[in-house]
């Protein structure tokens, strides 16, 4: 479990990687890591897709985006998968 931030109500906001899985599409291979993001009453379902260098992070809909911004929240997993990806 990795903390990120805080949100409105000042609960820690984390996510915890649940594993990865490569994914071919076509002649294009990516890896896919899959994660909940929560801050202790909501949780949602994080998508992770790295290709060429580039780092795409869905969501699934939760009311925790209420809570803290969706952007900044995935700006920091980008920025922490790019980290972790590269050392």
């Amino acid at each position: 479990m990795i903390y990120l931030t805080n949100d409105t109500l000042d609960h820690a906001v984390y996510f915890e990687f649940c594993g990865k899985e490569p994914h071919t599409l076509g002649s294009s291979r990516e890896q896919r890591y899959f994660g909940l993001l929560g801050n202790g009453i909501y949780e949602v379902p994080v998508t992770l897709k790295s290709h060429h260098g580039r780092i795409d992070v869905d969501f699934g809909r939760s009311e925790l985006f209420s809570l803290v911004e969706e952007d900044d929240v995935r700006r920091i997993i980008g920025e922490m998968v790019k980290e972790r990806t590269l050392h």
